[in-house]
């Protein structure tokens, strides 16, 4: 547990610009009418002191980014902190473990308050409230509070963390709910977001697409003011110019030139669209063809739009399958354990601070009942009760649609880009993996379960022709070097 006092309560630079404009002040000389020429940094934006405030900018990109180093907020009555304070940019515009824990550290061993550690992102605050203290969803998990309604057929129970949750259990009178995610990078935002593509889902926000880990919200300015109002602490929201600034500046974030380039591309309505990888050496180019295969159906590196899933081939008849929007990668608290042994897929355990996070919901009008009658219709159909223990529901808590007549929504969550991965550890939307290892090694008991569960589905492609199947899209042991390679080269 990390406990400090209420008194002290209170991006790594993106290396993308092909021109390095040189922060340079040059003085006059003598008595003449000469003065100083504005140093620039490397977005182009002016360095000097008043620079700091977005009217002393000249474009709305600068202006945006003054906007998200700004920590007064002048109007909006926050709380002290910047959108930088948690998408730091010395991190590639995420957050770590390991950065909150040394600003933690760093304000303890100095008295200077640092607005990352405001009560609303300490563990206890729901019990005490401005007097919080506990920050280790912050310094262990490198996690931050995002509180979200509970849908009207969706009660909490009182068993809290307990797994498992007693059947005695009791639906509490709370009508939100606190759950623990990832500060995702706003590098390729461009790219992100609402795409107008298929897969579309069913329901729920944004179908094709949006912004935040659960896709919930349909543009970067309706983010940000999401982000103020929740993060800092906004009373006053901020104005439409301020908005768009911030947006602006976000779409000029990319992880590499290559992204970029492939960003202008499309804006452009490009037939063709370049690749962003840069040059690859043999064993990268071997772990592409090995991405290509097992992750880019997801992760977008084949079809005709880069941030949506491409149709794999499915079956002894090599049928396309298109894959869904939103997907459950059991990377949640708890996980899946196997009841046959020896154990067919063997999940990581959640740590003790990550299992704190968890909750027991309880659905109604959900799933079928044992007579097999469909739940929540009219009478005489019954209302349904399923419970879903879990640190994140994920997407359920926008619908509260279970797994009646289709995947359902449960820990459903948008697909990340993996552009720039390998300097954005540690990874998933709860950070359970610390390094591309974990992250490959949680991939292959997540092929596996599938392949227990059912091989024949969309996730596992088969070999066309071969009889029995050989599902061949999990990629194998011989291959991770490979695929690390590869992936360190995003």
């Amino acid at each position: 547990m990390n406990d400090i006092r209420p008194a002290l309560l209170t991006r790594h630079r993106h290396p993308l610009k092909a021109l390095l404009l040189a922060a340079i002040t040059l003085s006059a000389c003598g008595g003449g009418g000469g003065g100083d020429v504005a140093a620039l940094d490397e977005d182009g934006c002016l360095l000097t002191p008043a620079a700091t405030l977005a009217s002393h900018q000249t474009s709305a990109v600068c202006r945006g980014k003054a906007n998200f180093n700004d920590r007064q907020l002048v109007g909006m009555a926050g709380n002290g902190r910047a959108c930088a304070d948690c998408h730091s940019p010395t991190e590639r515009f995420q957050l770590s473990p390991a950065r909150a824990q040394e600003r933690l550290a760093a304000m303890l061993a100095s008295g200077v308050d640092d607005p990352l550690f405001r009560a609303i992102d300490a563990d206890d605050f729901r019990v005490l409230g401005a007097a919080a203290r506990d920050f280790t969803n912050l310094t262990v998990n490198g996690l931050v509070r995002v509180t979200l309604p509970l849908p009207a057929n969706i009660k909490l129970l009182d068993c809290g963390a307990s797994v498992p949750c007693p059947a005695s259990a009791r639906a509490t009178d709370e009508t939100q709910v606190d759950v623990w995610r990832a500060v995702p990078s706003i590098l390729d935002a461009r790219l992100t977001g609402p795409d107008g593509q298929a897969p579309a889902w069913p329901r729920g926000a944004n179908p094709s697409g949006g912004y935040q880990l659960d896709g919930r919200i349909d543009t970067l300015q309706n983010q940000a003011q999401s982000a103020l109002r929740s993060h800092a602490s906004t009373a006053v929201d901020a104005p439409t110019s301020f908005l768009d600034d911030l947006a602006a500046f976000q779409n000029a974030m990319f992880s590499s030139p290559g992204v970029k380039l492939l960003a202008q591309a499309m804006s452009a309505g490009a037939s063709a669209l370049p690749d962003p990888d840069p040059v690859l050496s043999d064993l990268e180019r071997v772990g592409k063809t090995v991405f290509n295969r097992a992750c880019a159906q997801c992760h977008g590196n084949l079809g005709a739009h880069p941030s949506g899933s491409a149709p794999i081939r499915q079956g002894i008849m090599g049928t396309p399958t298109a894959l869904v929007r939103y997907h459950d990668i059991i990377t949640a608290c708890p996980r899946p354990v196997d009841s046959v042994s020896p154990a067919r897929f063997l999940f990581a355990a959640c740590s003790p601070s990550q299992m704190r996070n968890v909750r027991t919901y309880q659905i109604t009008n959900s799933g079928t009942a044992p007579s097999g009658t469909p739940c929540g219709g009219p009478a005489p159909q019954p209302a349904c009760v399923t419970r879903v223990t879990t640190s994140d529901p994920g997407r359920l808590l926008l619908t509260g649609y279970p797994a009646a007549g289709g995947p359902g929504d449960i820990q459903k969550m948008d697909i990340p880009s993996l552009r720039g991965i390998a300097q954005t550890a540690p990874y998933f939307s709860n950070n359970t993996a610390a390094t591309l290892e974990e992250m490959l090694e949680h991939y292959k008991q997540f092929y596996k379960r599938v392949q227990v569960q059912n091989p024949a589905a969309p996730l596992l492609t088969t070999q066309p022709g071969v009889t029995p199947p050989v599902i061949d899209r999990p990629f194998t042991d011989a291959e991770t070097p490979a695929l690390l390679a590869y992936l360190r080269k995003l």
